[in-house]
């Protein structure tokens, strides 16, 4: 890649970073996260693959939202200790933790994603049908080529 090119391509990189940065935030508003009763993004990702996955080990919650198990054993104490995740040894082997909602977890969990896809229709509603459909094709774009660089 020539510089000019390459120049190009952290312009292009430093748009989508900040755009993230910037989407993830808004969405975080609309979500109703930053009400001081609720609970904190990071909360929400650990609590939505909790969620998505059933119960699972504090390892492998830790390698899919991308943090350290030290950092994921901190804040499933938090969750814990709010009463919106159980923990308990695993099964076949003591020395893993398995996590789980508990039934207020699962309710607060109804309650977010209520409030996201709210903020969701008021979003899409504003665009046209032509936007709409560009947002999604580009983020089935962006999904494939994520999925071909993560296998």
């Amino acid at each position: 890649m020539n510089q000019k090119s390459n120049k190009g391509a952290n312009s292009v990189v430093e748009q989508v970073e900040e755009m993230a940065q910037e989407v993830v935030r808004r969405l975080e508003i609309l979500s109703g996260s930053k009400v001081p009763d609720e609970i904190s993004y990071g909360q929400y990702k650990v609590l939505s693959v909790i969620n998505n996955h059933g119960p699972i080990s504090v390892g492998t919650l830790g390698r899919l939202v991308g943090s350290a198990q030290s950092t994921t054993s901190e804040m499933i104490a938090r969750l814990t200790k709010a009463g919106l995740v159980t923990k308990v040894r695993g099964p076949y082997d003591g020395r893993v933790v398995v996590v789980d909602l508990t039934d207020q977890g699962r309710q607060l969990m109804r309650r977010r994603r209520s409030k996201i896809r709210e903020g969701y229709h008021g979003m899409f509603g504003r665009l046209s049908k032509a936007e709409q459909d560009s947002v999604v094709a580009a983020l089935k774009n962006l999904d494939e080529i994520l999925s071909k660089l993560a296998s």
